[in-house]
């Protein structure tokens, strides 16, 4: 949960005995095991409703999403092309044809 090292460990434990002392420590720390402890029931619980209550729903949705893949084939799984940006969505005008056509129409 929190990914500390060993050494993190240690200097959180050595820093704990500095600021709260010997006899308060074991008990600090007895009390942090204790809440961590019910965090992780509390927590495992809530997960285990969302499941219970999500688990039919989603599994209908799994078979609706099976049945249509059957319907309607296998899908690709090739990625689409890349976007060209040096490629503008104008059509190309050949250079000089802008000027034309303003002489064309001015004269």
């Amino acid at each position: 949960m929190f990914n500390l090292s060993g050494s993190e460990v240690f200097f959180l434990l050595l820093a704990g005995l500095v600021v709260l002392g010997p006899e308060r420590l074991p008990g600090v720390i007895r009390r942090a095991g204790r809440l961590y402890g019910d965090l992780r029931r509390a927590a495992g619980g809530v997960e285990r409703e969302l499941r219970e209550s999500f688990g039919e729903p989603a599994a209908e949705l799994r078979e609706t999403m099976r049945s249509a893949g059957t319907v309607f084939g296998v899908p690709d799984d090739e990625p689409s092309p890349p976007m060209r940006p040096e490629r503008s969505a104008e059509p190309d005008i050949a250079p000089g044809a802008n000027e034309e056509a303003q002489e064309e129409g001015g004269a």
